[in-house]
């Protein structure tokens, strides 16, 4: 539970507009701790063959507490972003990614996507403090509910040329909480996502807006009946089926 408090309470993220400089420079005005925007929301899209560049900035939290203990926050690491579409990097300013306590910083993604889809990130943290001035140990969180999606350009997209329309094996699976499902398409359109427990009872029913190329949709699986379930993926007349397993630890 600590991890995602310190992890959530840590960061206040803010999207600003497109930045021209290789480094990005931190928003001095943001005072509030907090998460912005927030996990439906996403990062601004961008487009096959187009330079992309956006700015996350970060304010760091001074202290909080577990335990009923005075937590003083030391430091936010920035300890890796995967999950970016083909051609997209990021780098910090503070340029080894390191934000001390109640400080402000950022992170630039910046670069030009070569293929189209919906990309889920994974921010990875490490948090330090310190409580009564005994260093706690560093605590890792992952960071999973952002995404980018790119758009194809006009004409055919680099990279599109051999995709097929393709459902990929959810991950994680087993499942426990939640699971990506992935899947492929030559072209964008209104993909219907559902699943099917083993008597065939339909438990969920999602239409999503998918691009061309790679596409994730997240499902949340914590009030799944543990069990062997079969995810379906619908376009047109198109159905492609796989089997995914929910499981409790």
């Amino acid at each position: 539970m600590i991890l995602r408090l310190l992890a959530l309470l840590t960061l206040a993220i803010s999207i600003t507009g497109s930045q021209v400089t290789a480094q990005c420079t931190p928003d001095l005005s943001i005072t509030v701790p907090g998460v912005y925007p927030d996990s439906a929301t996403g990062l601004p899209p961008g487009t096959v063959g187009v330079p992309y560049s956006e700015v996350i900035q970060v304010k760091v939290l001074t202290d909080t507490s577990q335990g009923g203990f005075p937590v003083v926050i030391t430091s936010i690491t920035i300890t890796g972003v995967t999950g970016l579409p083909p051609g997209l990097t990021y780098s910090c300013n503070p340029s080894n990614c390191i934000f001390p306590g109640g400080s402000n910083g950022c992170i630039l993604l910046s670069g030009t996507p070569s293929v189209a889809g919906t990309f889920m990130l994974n921010v990875d943290v490490s948090v330090a403090g310190t409580v009564f001035g005994n260093p706690l140990p560093p605590q890792s969180q992952s960071i999973d509910y952002y995404s980018i999606t790119i758009d194809a350009a006009s004409g055919l997209a680099p990279g599109l040329a051999n995709v097929k329309f393709e459902l990929l094996q959810n991950k994680p699976n087993p499942a426990v909480s939640f699971t990506d499902v992935q899947f492929t398409s030559p072209v964008g359109g209104d993909f219907k996502i559902k699943v099917f427990n083993m008597i065939g009872k339909e438990v969920y029913n999602q239409t999503i807006r998918g691009m061309a190329g790679l596409n994730t949709s997240r499902i949340e699986t914590e009030y799944f009946t543990p069990g062997i379930y079969m995810i379906s993926i619908e376009h047109g007349t198109d159905v492609i089926t796989r089997r995914m397993i929910v499981s409790r630890k």
